[in-house]
């Protein structure tokens, strides 16, 4: 396998990424259709961070577990009997079989289909009927269950979502999101409630998310929901009306509630976001690589965990959270209706192009069938708009050419 990104597109295509922004160029298509780009992309730069898993409302219980692939991985997501969430690659120690299939509830051992061979919710190995010819299993043989366990891998859970860490040596988990919350200005993410997900697949690059991350776009590309280049900057002065800010592995679009227009939206009737008190109300849609995206708005969050299965395919795990009981009350359920019509469009399809998310998957489709255009090389980044994308290229690079 290449070693460096340099290795694959060349020395040359990776300093015209590190100029400076005035005169820098994007990453090469081949950075989003080569097979040993995105092979280098999961061994040194997503199995190297944290990487979003799941939503943490989708294992509530002990015993509850589920099957997910990460980073190319599959691995298991279980709550044990202490309340606690823990992941565990999914392989069986004893021939290399998955071991969950499915996700599964109110279980009290995790048992591989292939010889059912039965793990504890802590991953300890239990049983291996009859690996010696006995029910046990380890009655005439030397069988080492504790070496055997399933192999743990680092987790953490933050607020409502669960990420893992393969390589075990990112930063603790707060300092990894400290710029997410200064960002939102420390709204109360907690309060939120999970309301459900919706999964898509888009046949693009999982690096369209980040090279999306400015406002240039909107009006083009989001006809019925952002009205006029007016809401995104003051044309008397060029202002941005949202600041593209990056810090760490956040990218942000920060805007001032009070002092920026409104967007054209419609009256959910949905209780707003809580702030801590002196913390001006901002909107925040957010982009924590590698993979997640944290959209906070008015009145909900609209977070999507992205799954890069190929050079050009991405899974979207979309989930939806609202304010306490207005994630499930019958009483506000035309206001999520209105709040997700918004995201998802009121044909809820990803063929559509009637909401946020079908519109942008629609566009890095094409963008992606473009990539294999021999001219697809010369990308310009617009210093006053896409920052954003910029910085996300070279944190990229950080890793790759280390």
């Amino acid at each position: 396998m290449h070693e460096t990104a340099s290795s694959i597109v060349g020395k040359e295509a990776v300093a015209a990424v590190r100029r400076p922004i005035e005169t820098a160029w994007g990453l090469p298509a081949a950075a989003y259709t080569s097979e040993e780009f995105f092979r280098l992309e999961q061994h040194k730069y997503l199995r190297n961070m944290w990487m979003a898993a799941a939503f943490e409302a989708e294992i509530p219980e002990p015993g509850d577990a589920m099957p997910v692939i990460v980073a190319g991985l599959p691995i298991i997501l279980v709550r044990g009997d202490d309340g606690e969430v823990g992941a565990f690659h999914n392989v069986c120690r004893h021939r290399g079989m998955m071991v969950l299939g499915k996700r599964c509830q109110g279980q009290k051992q995790l048992v591989c289909p292939y010889h059912a061979w039965g793990y504890g919710l802590d991953g300890k190995l239990i049983r291996a009927p009859f690996f010696d010819g006995t029910p046990e299993g380890d009655s005439k043989s030397a069988l080492d269950k504790e070496a055997l366990s399933l192999v743990r891998v680092r987790c953490a859970v933050w607020r409502h979502w669960i990420f893992v860490d393969f390589g075990g040596k990112a930063p603790r988990i707060e300092e990894h999101l400290q710029p997410l919350l200064d960002f939102m200005n420390d709204a109360d993410v907690g309060a939120m409630r999970y309301a459900g997900k919706v999964e898509w697949e888009f046949q693009a690059n999982w690096k369209m998310v980040g090279d999306n991350w400015e406002n240039y776009h909107h009006v083009y590309v989001h006809g019925g929901v952002f009205a006029k280049m007016s809401d995104d900057i003051d044309v008397q002065t060029g202002k941005l009306w949202s600041a593209p800010l990056h810090k760490g592995c956040v990218l942000t679009l920060r805007r001032r509630i009070e002092a920026a227009p409104s967007y054209p939206f419609k009256d959910t009737g949905l209780p707003l976001i809580p702030f801590p008190e002196g913390k001006e109300r901002v909107t925040a849609p957010n982009f924590v690589f590698p993979n997640v995206e944290i959209d906070l708005v008015r009145d909900n969050i609209s977070s999507i965990i992205y799954e890069p299965v190929a050079p050009d395919r991405t899974i979207a795990k979309m989930g939806f959270f609202f304010l306490g009981n207005a994630a499930t009350s019958d009483e506000h359920a035309e206001g999520r209706k209105i709040a997700m019509d918004r995201w998802l469009g009121p044909a809820r399809s990803k063929d559509a192009n009637d909401g946020v998310r079908n519109q942008d998957f629609r566009i890095w489709e094409a963008i992606q069938i473009a990539k294999g255009s021999p001219v697809a090389d010369a990308n310009v980044f617009s210093p006053l708009w896409e920052g954003n994308p910029h910085y996300f290229h070279n944190h990229i690079l950080d890793y790759l050419e280390a």
